[in-house]
């Protein structure tokens, strides 16, 4: 019962995943940094939300992923901050698969992650307009 609930996770989490992953690659426009502020605001959310839901080890490797993609949006490069994100979305899913983070847990910061990959898309299409 565990592996089939867990394999029906997977392919939730997979399907978001990439659902995401097409829909930020419709937009590559270049915005400023200040533009980004909100999204950076999320990704201090998420930061916390993840800090409080792993453990010490996989913490800080999912913390390095979203340093990583608050830096990129510091330096004007908002696809590479998707991109980190979804290295972040795609360790996430990694944890699941190994039973090291709850599927409560994963929903919640593959979902936090969406929201910041949704916001860049939202500023930088704003831009191009």
């Amino acid at each position: 019962m565990s592996t089939v609930r867990t394999g029906v996770g997977m392919g939730i989490l997979l399907g978001l995943l990439m659902s995401v992953f097409l829909w930020a690659t419709v937009s590559p426009a270049q915005a400023q940094t200040s533009d980004f502020q909100e999204c950076q605001d999320k990704i201090t959310s998420l930061e916390e939300q993840t800090a409080s839901v792993t453990s010490d080890k996989s913490e800080a490797s999912l913390l390095n992923k979203l340093t990583q993609a608050s830096s990129k949006l510091e330096a004007d490069k908002p696809q590479d901050a998707i991109q980190k994100l979804t290295d972040f979305q795609n360790a996430v899913t990694s944890l699941l698969a190994g039973d090291k983070i709850s599927d409560a847990d994963a929903t919640t910061l593959i979902a936090g992650a969406n929201d910041v990959i949704a916001c860049i898309v939202e500023h930088e299409s704003q831009t191009a307009a």
